[in-house]
């Protein structure tokens, strides 16, 4: 008998906010202030998400009740009005499409619902040849490939694996978001929706040193692409499943402040926001790496992914054939091996820990390898030499130029949805570096913008992917109610809250899509999505901002 899996809602966690500083004002004062004058019933608590911009996260006090969805928007759109905040939105925990838990791995079965490719067995190395990586470490002569270089991991934690262990995994400098304490390490509470030793398993593919590291009996091992590299674990959610906007955001800001040089996300959800984007920008402007995992098995590059500035990562296979649970669209920036790919794992029964190395499938892995090639070409160059030359903020423009440019293609790649081809880490370190790096585009990236958080229907039509743009106007006006020159006004009013309820209900995303010709739509899927639908759709939890919208008035 199957286990009836418990319902996912939404959970509020704060709200994120900018204030707008005069000369000599103190940020905090006036977060302070502007806070008590909107909400003057109300207790929150304040911590700075980035003092240099004068970015919070307020939390209701000990004690308080915590908002709920609709209340939470409302909440923001209060603080909004307030002539002093440059930006406000809800912070939720929230269900993530996009990385559905893998079943029990064994020794003959893979993660995401497919058995191991009969190619890998044995193979250790496999997705590393792919790469062309131990042609890649040939080229470093007198130090370890990948060191000098730390790479921060916001994951589930770590633990003790025999494969990672050692003073280059960096305890000391990470964090637990997810209990608010400085020990990084990994529970393994087990239970649906949770993933433990997945932070241990990725970080294994990033840095773990060449071959056995006597974590297996038999005679498997992982080689991470950079083992030279360090590494800083940070707990930032018990699973890949379950997310939280506001301890990713932390997570980034930590890895900056801890002077990471890479960041390497193997999670993801349905939503960004403006605070977790502009994390990723401050991430950028130090100078800092960002690779993200495309995601696994819906219809849309999930978030950080989808963000511009990210170097959004697909998974391959050993046949060079796309693994057919990534996630893919225009936003993929670069394909790595992910299906069947030897990772470090671990379990915990009964209080005993057991370690070993077995294979998994995900866009995990393979945004894990990719990030452990961001390693070994900043180690390869010099990334002092770089700033020197380019400055911090083009270091990782130039590496995706490169990147992309350098990457094989295999006969007949779909260069549209899956990048421009795999990894090629040779070719990368190989690759001559120019004389000039222009400033950070999207158009010097190689993808067109669908992120950009100030325009929610950008986001709207990556949601709704494939459906044409104007398809989507047109099925987003009769949704709303308005008229589509309106559209814009209605859009710049509730539309990002429109978008997270799009990214977290399927049903409401399937009929709206249906609706716009971005998927085959039954009779009773148009009926229900069609152009002004009589009754108000089933949103729950709705502002009423967003209410005021689906309510109105017909033929207005």
């Amino acid at each position: 008998m199957t286990r009836k899996q418990p319902k996912v809602t939404l959970r509020f966690e704060g709200l994120a906010f900018q204030v707008d500083l005069r000369p000599d004002e103190n940020a905090r004062t006036v977060a302070r202030a502007v806070l008590r004058r909107v909400f003057p019933a109300r207790g929150w608590t304040l911590s700075p998400l980035n003092p240099r911009t004068a970015e919070f996260e307020a939390r209701p006090a000990k004690g308080r009740r915590r908002l709920d969805v609709g209340a939470a928007w409302s909440a923001s759109y209060r603080l909004r009005a307030e002539p002093r905040v440059i930006y406000s939105e809800p912070l939720f925990e929230l269900p993530n499409d996009a990385q559905f838990p893998p079943p029990k791995l064994s020794k003959t079965a893979g993660g995401g619902g497919e058995s191991n490719d009969p190619g890998t067995e044995a193979n250790f190395e496999w997705s590393l040849e792919s790469m062309h990586v131990p042609e890649a470490w040939a080229l470093f002569s007198s130090t370890t490939p990948g060191d000098g270089v730390v790479v921060a991991h916001p994951d589930t934690g770590y633990t003790a694996h025999p494969e990672i262990i050692g003073t280059r995994l960096r305890v000391a400098d990470g964090y637990d978001f997810e209990d608010d304490k400085s020990d990084p390490s990994d529970p393994l509470a087990d239970g649906w929706l949770r993933n433990p030793g997945h932070g241990t398993s990725t970080s294994s593919v990033i840095m773990s040193s060449r071959g056995q590291q006597g974590a297996s009996n038999g005679p498997e091992f992982v080689s991470g692409s950079a083992p030279g590299a360090s590494l800083i674990p940070i707990r930032t959610t018990k699973s890949v499943v379950i997310w939280s906007m506001s301890r990713l955001t932390k997570a980034i800001y930590h890895a900056i402040a801890k002077k990471a040089h890479v960041v390497s996300i193997s999670l993801g959800g349905p939503f960004g926001g403006k605070a977790l984007h502009n994390a990723v920008r401050e991430a950028q402007r130090q100078g800092i790496i960002v690779l993200c995992a495309a995601g696994n098995k819906v219809g849309f590059v999930v978030f950080p992914a989808a963000f511009d500035e990210v170097i959004a990562v697909a998974a391959s296979r050993i046949d060079d054939e796309t693994w057919s649970g990534s996630c893919h669209g225009a936003e993929v920036d670069i394909t790595a091996p992910g299906s069947s790919v030897w990772r470090a794992h671990v379990e915990k029964d009964k209080g005993v820990l057991t370690f070993d190395v077995s294979r998994s499938s995900g866009t995990s892995y393979a945004v894990a390898s990719a990030a452990g090639v961001a390693a070994l070409w900043l180690s390869f160059h010099g990334r002092a030499a770089l700033i020197a030359k380019y400055g911090l903020e083009r270091v990782p423009t130039l590496f995706k130029q490169l990147l992309q440019s350098a990457c094989r293609t295999p006969k007949g790649w779909d260069t549209r949805e899956f990048g421009p081809g795999i990894v090629q880490a040779r070719r990368l370190l190989e690759a001559a570096l120019p004389a000039h790096v222009p400033p950070p585009t999207a158009q010097s990236m190689r993808r067109r913008p669908v992120s950009d958080d100030r325009q929610p229907l950008e986001l709207l039509v990556h949601l709704l992917a494939p459906a044409r743009r104007s398809e989507v106007v047109r099925v987003l006006a009769s949704f709303l109610r308005v008229d589509e020159g309106a559209l814009p006004d209605a859009l710049q009013d509730v539309g990002d809250e429109l978008a997270l309820q799009v990214a977290v209900d399927p049903k409401l995303r399937g009929q709206l899509k249906a609706a716009a010709g971005g998927l085959r739509a039954t009779a009773k899927s148009r009926a229900s999505a069609g152009p002004r639908p009589r009754r108000a759709p089933k949103i729950a939890n709705r502002s009423a901002n967003l209410r005021r919208y689906l309510t109105q008035r017909l033929g207005m």
